[in-house]
């Protein structure tokens, strides 16, 4: 059984693993240094332990992680947000996960579209001349989701160019983003190596 001040370390390690290039959370256990006598004090102490009494632990990192994925800055996550927005922000995290091969089969076809009207092959998609690429530009503007450009990425690790290439506080925050939530999506590299050979290839 799960405790309150086991969640209340599982908020400040995923707080400190997508604003913290170095910390991770699978690596610290999913928990952190606290005390329990600072948390016995704080005023959100019983919304640690009603989340502790409703729900499992792997329940909780998925509420926690929602909040921090569909935030759009995840340095001003805090707890009075997850309080607010949590449930529902879980909601319609777990509707995505479940329908994930749909949603991203949706999403390549969007793309597939938008290169069609400007012209693009597939290379002119990732390209990063002095400015975002256009597929990033997609995600930007929600017409693709963020889960479809970690899952292409988890393919074709294209990241690691615009990294290199890209200076603007934009791309830094949301590269920290995709980085940190990879290790959360467990997925089937080689069937989604096969859906986008069969969107781009033919």
């Amino acid at each position: 059984m799960i405790h309150g001040f086991d969640v209340y370390r599982m908020y400040l390690a995923m707080k400190l693993h997508f604003t913290n290039p170095h910390f991770d959370y699978f690596a610290s256990g999913g928990k952190t240094n606290a005390k329990e006598k600072t948390y016995q004090q704080r005023n959100d102490f019983w919304f640690f332990e009603t989340l502790a009494r409703r729900h499992t632990k792997e329940e909780i990192q998925e509420l926690l992680l929602a909040s921090f994925i569909l935030s759009e800055d995840t340095k001003k996550v805090w707890i009075g947000d997850i309080k607010q927005s949590g449930k529902n922000n879980w909601m319609v995290w777990k509707k995505l996960q479940q329908s994930l091969t749909y949603t991203v089969e949706q999403d390549l076809g969007s793309v597939a579209h938008h290169m069609d009207a400007k012209g693009y092959s597939f290379n002119n998609l990732l390209e990063e001349l002095g400015t975002h690429p256009p597929l990033l530009r997609l995600v930007i503007r929600r017409e693709v989701h963020l889960e479809t450009l970690v899952v292409m990425d988890i393919v074709l690790g294209f990241t690691k160019s615009w990294d290199k290439n890209l200076r603007d506080p934009l791309w830094e925050q949301l590269s920290l983003k995709i980085k940190k939530y990879k290790p959360f999506l467990s997925i089937d590299r080689n069937k989604y190596q096969q859906i986008l050979k069969e969107k781009f290839c033919d």
